[in-house]
């Protein structure tokens, strides 16, 4: 047991280290200076050594020995583990030197660490009392962790501690375990990273990330190239007319042109002035309008390659987002992701208005109009560069002290974004608590946060901005005044001032210029780190370089040893080791947070094991494509989620290719068609967000559908039916009895009714498969598994499981209702599963005819005896095939709505069912159709429109929203007026041409 013993001191020489292993040692992280920490495989340093012969707990040799970095009260103290044959011991010295922990191997019944703030615990559970072992800090935890399994390994495989080498011949526990995992650190400045999917900030510098965008821009070179010439021929265009106006004034205007000596920087004189007005005038006029053609040609140019570069960093940014493993997302939010793509992307669409518009033609019209300028006058120009020096102050001040805030700014404005996401996509929790007042709070404070950061940031930008303003105006005034004494000391005519006046206002513009230029270059490079951040993260779960292929799937898996945790120091399974025969259906149990989840997610590679192995008929799964394992592979996770889309378009997510008959058929099998029928588009009505629309229960159904149309080898159903009523149930039990041949499937469950077709049942407890068999044998063996039946049943062990298994629907007060089955269709036996599942019930147009009996109620025959009467008849796809996969729909005697059956193709059948069946759908459905489109009014967010329908001339007001105007199959529309009447366009393509502008110019999306 944990019993603290003390021993005499030790001599100096006692800090040395055996020599029979010294070629082993490890140096260890930052530590003292006067506890110099070394880990130690096979050998063991001398006052360890002594302190043992000490207490004579030599005579088995050391087979493991490691030190740690604090000891058990958190004092940065040197304390060793040494492992024997006989015993786990730990010593603390060097002065004094003692064993301070002692634990017999045979009373240990558990190895583990446990987690702490800063750091963690080895512990050994001897005699059935947890004992704190060693103790550690975060930068050992790694290690000790590995330590901790290789000695439960020990624990419970004896012969592997007795079957060690001896130290003289490299002894090592820790060796003999492959895969020591360190944690991760970058590979170029080692700084320890969160986890192996982070990027290092450290080694992103400023150049590097300017370096980075050079190369995003090299399949634009051309066009940036073209844009730089561009940029130069504008700035040329931008220098003739201040020369022009010198020209003007001199030469022309003060009537000096024969005869006169030219002055510095003049023109050639012309004949007479009438001429050289004309031509000045013209020159000018030809400079602007190349000028303004030049400036087209830049917008758009750069347009182009802003937008261009734009959206294929976009593309690369959610491509590397989806080749991303799930623990990135465990660790970021999603909104910052969102804002990372849609906002940090549109630095590089302002980088391409830089190169025209912004720094670029600054840099360019710098030089060009000094040049001018000492073209001009070179003594006026010296004067102009007074402000030149404190601007470039201005300039590096600003960038020493505004730039990091930026940071700050956006990392305010995301965390606002966060909050509200969260409050938003939570409101019916937030609602249902009344905590609306304190959700506001929290936006209020991350507001008050953003709002200061961007005050500050904005103060000191005006602040800048009207601190350089004035640098320039005291250069201008500067150069007015020695300008103006050259011009009276008649050392400078006045044409040459005004000239040297307007290019002086040009190159002070750049200067100016530079303090916008340093607020784009500063979140240019913020935005720019971030995106870069995202492109060079590295990717984790990764397709290897030749995947095997997975050829004649038989749908065998195999858990081999799996260890896993997302936390790498504390593992959520432990040393799972399982088979799955092909075909074979496995159900697993345990309580909430067993590491049931984790199963589905480490089979369909969402994250990599740690240790062990996964295979699939006989293949590692790291050894296969990922796409193609998650091919063979359906999954029904426990939140269903739902896109916003038609409920087609869901149904059909994982397999777009198939056919209207599928669909139909798995939705029937999943227990999803009737209440989809019941929408007001059937399996083209739009859903919202994350499903909205439908209830938590109808979403699940939809996708158990789902996946069945995936049609996977190897079936998981993650708490599938969590949120399904037992009636529901049953029905889904019944589909899967079926569904399930053939294919190998893995259902995980609370609700143990759900596996009563299970073959066996895996029970996990703490990380740990503690259980297996079939139903029965565990029951037999009373343990977890007959435990959790009795609690969810709350009665005897023999009348829940029989109750639960035989029946499930039994415990319901709810009456079953089921349909009366068309004559034609053959009855099954109820106790035989294969029966109860009825697909689509097709009805056909040579033994079933449709009637309008009495009251003209709508009546289904078959030969001729009545099948259904007061029927009405849906179109499940009203849009895309209108007249087509209608369901023949009516009510039981409990009043439920039902489905008789489904016509595959009205044309099939004869005119008068035709006719019949086209009055039952005019019945249920009132739509009308626009023809024309006379008059579209936009008035406080509602549209007035005057159109032409199949009933004559109307007026309706809808709100301008897509809510209320939606798609309607390829090319149609189908508007929702304020009174909630419908109105369709089939097709605005075949619309009259003015029709289709007119209606556009307002509804766009």
């Amino acid at each position: 047991m944990g019993t603290s013993l003390v021993k005499g001191t030790t001599n100096d020489a006692s800090t040395g280290v055996d020599t029979y292993s010294a070629d082993h040692t490890v140096a260890s992280g930052n530590v003292p200076s006067s506890a110099k920490q070394e880990f130690c495989i096979g050998r063991v340093p001398a006052w360890v050594h002594q302190c043992l012969e000490d207490f004579e707990l030599h005579q088995r040799p050391v087979m493991l020995s490691i030190d740690t970095d604090v000891s058990l009260d958190g004092q940065p103290l040197q304390e060793w583990l040494s492992v024997t044959a006989d015993h786990l011991v730990v010593v603390g010295g060097p002065k004094p030197s003692k064993v301070l922990r002692i634990v017999l191997w045979k009373s240990v019944s558990l190895v583990r660490t446990s987690a702490g703030i800063g750091g963690g615990t080895l512990q050994v559970k001897a005699d059935g009392e947890w004992i704190d072992l060693i103790r550690f800090s975060n930068a050992m935890s790694a290690r000790f962790h590995k330590i901790s399994r290789a000695l439960e390994n020990v624990r419970e495989n004896p012969e592997n501690l007795s079957g060690l080498p001896m130290p003289q011949s490299d002894p090592s526990l820790f060796e003999q375990l492959e895969g020591v995992i360190d944690p991760p650190r970058c590979s170029s400045c080692s700084l320890r990273l969160s986890s192996r999917e982070e990027f290092c900030p450290r080694c992103m510098q400023k150049g590097q990330i300017l370096r980075r965008v050079v190369e995003l821009l090299a399949p634009y070179r051309r066009g940036a190239v073209l844009l730089c010439v561009l940029t130069c021929v504008g700035v040329a265009a931008e220098l003739i007319p201040p020369k022009l106006q010198q020209y003007m004034v001199d030469d022309i205007l003060s009537g000096q042109i024969s005869g006169s000596e030219n002055t510095p920087g003049s023109l050639a004189p012309l004949p007479d002035f009438k001429t050289a007005l004309l031509v000045v005038v013209v020159a000018l006029a030809f400079s602007r309008v190349l000028l303004s053609i030049v400036g087209v040609f830049k917008g758009r140019l750069a347009t182009a390659i802003g937008t261009g570069l734009t959206g294929t960093l976009r593309e690369e940014m959610v491509q590397k987002l989806q080749n991303l493993s799930i623990a990135y997302y465990d660790r970021h939010q999603v909104s910052s992701m969102i804002s990372r793509v849609a906002h940090d992307s549109e630095v590089l669409h302002g980088l391409m208005h830089q190169l025209t518009g912004g720094f670029l033609l600054q840099l360019v019209q710098l030089v060009g109009v000094g040049a001018m300028l000492v073209w001009i006058n070179p003594k006026l120009a010296m004067f102009t560069l007074i402000p030149v020096p404190l601007v470039f102050l201005g300039s590096w001040i600003f960038w020493r002290h505004v730039y990091p805030r930026h940071y700050r700014l956006w990392d305010a404005s995301s965390k606002q974004m966060s909050v509200l996401s969260g409050m938003l996509s939570g409101i019916r929790i937030v609602k249902a608590f009344s905590q609306e007042p304190r959700e506001l709070n929290r936006f209020h404070q991350s507001s008050d946060h953003l709002r200061h950061w961007r005050q500050w940031v904005e103060h000191t930008n005006s602040t800048y901005s009207a601190a350089m303003q004035l640098v320039f105006g005291l250069g201008g005034l500067i150069v007015w005044y020695v300008g103006g004494r050259d011009v009276i000391g008649s050392q400078m005519t006045l044409g040459q001032l005004i000239a040297f006046l307007a290019y002086l206002a040009m190159f002070y513009a750049p200067l100016g210029a530079l303090s916008n230029f340093t607020t784009w270059l500063t979140s240019f490079l913020s935005g720019s780190k971030r995106v870069l951040e995202l492109l060079d993260t590295p990717i984790v779960i990764s397709d290897p370089a030749a995947p095997q292929e997975w050829k004649d799937p038989v749908g065998s898996i195999r858990f081999s040893n799996v260890t896993f945790g997302y936390d790498r120091n504390q593992p959520v399974l432990r040393d799972v080791s399982f088979d799955v025969k092909p075909g074979e259906m496995i159900g697993v149990v345990g309580r909430s947070g067993s590491g049931k989840t984790t199963l589905v997610n480490l089979l369909g590679r969402f994250y990599d094991v740690q240790e062990g192995s996964i295979t699939v008929d006989g293949i590692d799964i790291r050894n296969l494509a990922t796409q193609q394992l998650r091919e063979r592979l359906g999954i029904v996770f426990q939140d269903s989620f739902l896109f916003r889309g038609t409920i087609w378009k869901n149904l059909s997510y994982g397999r777009p290719s198939a056919t209207i008959e599928e669909g139909l058929e798995a939705a029937k099998a999943a227990g999803a068609h009737d209440f989809l029928c019941r929408q007001c588009l059937a399996y083209e009505t739009l859903l919202g967000e994350h499903g909205a629309g439908l209830s938590g229960g109808e979403k699940q159904r939809l996708s158990i559908a789902r996946t069945l149309l995936y049609d996977p080898k190897i079936l998981v159903l993650d708490e599938a039916t969590s949120n399904i009523d037992a009636e529901a149930e049953k029905n889904i039990q019944d589909a899967l009895a079926v569904l399930v041949r053939g294919r190998t499937t893995i259902a995980i469950a609370h609700r143990l009714s759900t596996l009563r077709n299970a073959d066996r049942i895996l029970v996990f407890d703490s990380g740990r498969l503690v259980e297996t068999g079939t139903h029965a044998e565990l029951l037999t063996s009373d343990g977890i598994y007959a435990r959790l039946v009795r609690l969810q049943t709350q009665v005897s062990k023999r009348s829940t499981i029989d109750t639960l298994l035989v029946d499930p629907v039994a415990l319901s007060t709810k009456e079953t209702l089921t349909a009366p089955a068309p004559s034609s269709i053959e009855g099954g036996s109820e106790s035989d599963p294969t029966h109860a599942v009825e697909g689509i019930h097709w009805l056909s147009p040579t033994s079933h005819r449709f009637v309008i009996g009495v009251n003209d109620r709508i009546e289904l025959w078959s030969e001729q005896e009545p099948v259904a009467a007061g029927i009405f008849l849906v179109r499940t796809f009203p849009a895309s095939y209108a007249s087509e996969y209608l369901s023949v729909r009516g009510w039981n005697e409990s009043g439920d709505e039902i489905e008789v059956g489904m016509i595959r193709s009205l044309k099939e059948w004869h005119d008068n069912d035709q006719s019949v069946v086209m009055t039952a759908l005019r019945r249920r459905s009132l739509i009308r159709s626009i023809q024309r489109v006379h008059e579209v009014r936009l008035s406080h967010g509602y549209l007035d429109f005057l159109v032409e329908t199949d009933v004559g001339r109307q007026k309706f007001t809808t709100r301008w929203t897509q809510s209320q105007v939606l798609d309607f199959g390829a090319d149609g529309k189908m508007l929702i007026d304020t009174e909630e009447n419908r109105y369709l366009i089939p097709s605005i393509e075949a619309m009259p041409k003015v029709d289709q502008d007119r209606f556009l110019q307002y509804v766009y999306w």
